[in-house]
């Protein structure tokens, strides 16, 4: 036999572990892992010179065409996370009409059309017709993964229809009787933060600092409690999305203990950058906020700890921000093309977290949790060829050029990809997007 692609002389990694070998690969699956020795020959041959050859990350939480279109950012956007090592993404996507059938089967083909990477989708939960249509859509699209949010006041800048309790008990008990299923909650207390915003508001203070302080940790905390309570009490799996708070984490792990299947999901820049950081202002306002340097290494103790068990992006590529009302100011920044150069940096380097728990956060377990496995989210025969090649001791600053909102900016970060697989097919090398891949991508969420 001869592979299409053979990559040599790699440290390969896992989430169960790594050697020193490589990967064959023939169309868009690979055919063989192993000792270099034990490798096909390959119609193209690779030297990895030592470097990590890891999974394609799997990024199970960004939101794509909000304010570009929606088929535009499928082409630029997907180019910059295939550019940090991104191989599949997962959109959280809303829609305010009463079914999503239609307005899947637009998002799916227009994607196909666009997308440099595979993607697939979440369903937000944004009127009660929508719970009631979930076995439907669960057979006609295969999406079955539904979000619903809290922390969102009524008149918020990026009109997000806040669930209620009764929202989510009603979606869990749906979703529960679904193999596979599973939903995900923006964890704050809206109630209280909407208090103390007022409060804060009242007072004129225009810092990123005031928005962190109407909704403080505790708000988020109090909410992953009641929707554990909610999760224990229906059977469903819960995903937490974009944790911020420390004590969050360990929640999780005291009911999981109890048999609660929930995972925590957390973002690189909750532990990299902090609300109270001198180069940043009202630009940097995400939902949930970023926290104060305690919560940010308490943070990264959980990470530690295996509490925290998945990563996530939250890319969202907004129009450029005004930074003329901290209030009214629209939450989210991106980060494709660095989300793995700072866990590289921020984790690996400067606090020894295994590449082998990174893997496990990054690609493993979004795989599990969201029903990709094995086909994604693993380095064997049979599964999807997706790859990225990482130089770890390479640094360069973080420039953006693209669209939304970058807090990293001139950040030197140690550890880049030089080279992304998707399928089969090199999509980013030396620097540069194959041209040519714009629309090779597939929905991974579809009928089964």
């Amino acid at each position: 036999m001869k592979a299409d692609l053979v990559i040599r002389n790699a440290r390969v990694v896992t989430h169960a572990g790594e050697f020193h070998g490589g990967v064959a690969v023939a169309g868009e699956r690979i055919v063989a892992v192993g000792a270099d020795e034990a490798l096909p020959a390959g119609a193209r041959e690779l030297d990895a010179d030592g470097r990590a050859l890891l999974p394609g990350v799997i990024d199970p939480h960004c939101h794509l065409g909000v304010n570009y279109p929606y088929e535009e950012d499928m082409r630029d956007q997907t180019a910059a996370a295939a550019s940090g090592g991104i191989t599949t993404i997962l959109l959280y996507i809303r829609n305010k009409g009463p079914s999503y059938l239609p307005f899947y089967a637009e998002r799916r083909a227009a994607g196909e059309a666009h997308a440099h990477i595979d993607f697939g989708f979440h369903f937000g939960i944004q009127r009660e017709e929508h719970i009631h249509e979930i076995p439907r859509i669960v057979e006609e699209t295969g999406v079955r993964s539904f979000k619903l949010y809290f922390g969102y006041e009524p008149d918020n800048p990026i009109g997000i229809v806040p669930a209620n309790d009764g929202w989510v008990y009603a979606t869990m008990r749906a979703t529960a009787q679904i193999p596979g299923g599973v939903v995900s909650v923006h964890c704050e207390n809206t109630g209280i933060a909407s208090w103390l915003r007022a409060e804060l508001q009242a007072t004129g203070r225009q810092d990123l600092g005031a928005y962190t302080e109407s909704r403080p940790a505790f708000c988020e905390v109090e909410t992953v409690q009641r929707m554990i309570t909610l999760a224990e009490l229906t059977g469903c799996p819960l995903y937490v999305v974009h944790t911020t708070a420390a004590s969050a984490p360990p929640l999780a792990e005291l009911a999981r203990a109890r048999g609660v299947d929930v995972t925590i999901e957390t973002c690189p820049h909750y532990l990299t950058r902090s609300c109270y950081d001198d180069d940043l202002d009202m630009r940097a306002k995400i939902s949930p906020p970023l926290r104060d340097r305690a919560e940010v290494e308490g943070l990264w103790r959980a990470v530690l700890a295996g509490q925290v068990r998945s990563l996530g992006s939250d890319h969202v590529p907004f129009f450029p921000k005004r930074g003329e009302d901290l209030w009214a100011e629209k939450p989210g920044i991106v980060s494709f093309p660095w989300e793995l150069p700072l866990m590289i940096t921020e984790g690996v380097h400067k606090r020894g977290l295994p590449l082998t728990r990174l893997v496990e956060m990054n690609s493993y377990t979004p795989a599990k949790r969201f029903g990709l496995h094995p086909r994604k989210g693993a380095l064997q025969p049979g599964a999807d060829a997706d790859l990225v090649l990482v130089d770890l001791e390479t640094e360069r600053p973080v420039v953006h050029t693209g669209k939304g909102t970058c807090i990293y900016e001139g950040m030197r970060l140690r550890g880049w990809p030089v080279l992304t697989v998707a399928r089969g097919r090199v999509v980013y090398e030396d620097g540069a997007i194959d041209p040519e891949v714009a629309g090779r991508g597939r929905c991974v969420t579809a009928p089964a």
